[in-house]
Order: C-alpha cells, then sequence, then structure tokens
C-alpha cells in the first residue's frame, strides 16, 4: 500500500485539493487568519512525501504576514481521495 500511494499520489495536486483543511489546521493552532496564508505548492520541495512513512502528506506553509514557515502532515487514506490526522508545527 505504501509503495501504491508514491506511484498514484501527486503531492502538489492532494496539497491544493485539501488547502482549506491544510490552512485551517495552522490558523486553528497558532490563531492566524487562514487568508494569511500560502501553501508552497509551487516550490519542488514545498509538497513531498514523508521518506519514513509514505503514506503521509508533508506541505510547507508561509504566513504572509508574521513570515513564519509551518509544516503541516496528513496522513493519505483511500489512495489520496482524503486525508486526516494533521498535524503542524513551526519550522522558522
Amino acid at each position: 500500500m505504501e509503495q501504491d500511494n508514491q506511484k498514484t499520489v501527486n503531492p502538489p495536486e492532494l496539497a491544493k485539493t485539501f488547502e482549506s483543511q491544510i490552512k485551517g489546521v495552522v490558523a486553528e493552532k497558532f490563531s492566524v487568519s487562514p487568508d494569511e496564508l500560502a501553501l508552497l505548492i509551487e516550490d519542488k520541495d514545498g509538497v513531498y512525501l514523508s521518506q519514513e512513512e509514505p503514506d503521509t502528506l508533508c506541505c510547507f506553509v508561509v504566513g504572509q504576514k508574521n513570515g513564519f514557515l509551518y509544516l503541516v502532515t496528513g496522513k493519505i487514506n483511500e489512495g489520496g481521495k482524503s486525508l486526516t490526522n494533521f498535524k503542524t508545527d513551526i519550522v522558522s
């Protein structure tokens, strides 16, 4: 299953699909407006699958006003049809 995700899941497309949920987890934990957040979808290193856990999407998010860089992770389920178990933290 883990190898199947690497072949069938396009991380940037998945991040676009779940953009509001990704922004929402940052907004909720750090009291930032979702409108002030931008996903680094266009950056080749901005969205990727975890090497340790290939069924985990990792996405960097920038706070446009506060300048913080956040990392949001989520478990990929149903071959990329759902993303659950979101976690986030500030990385810089």
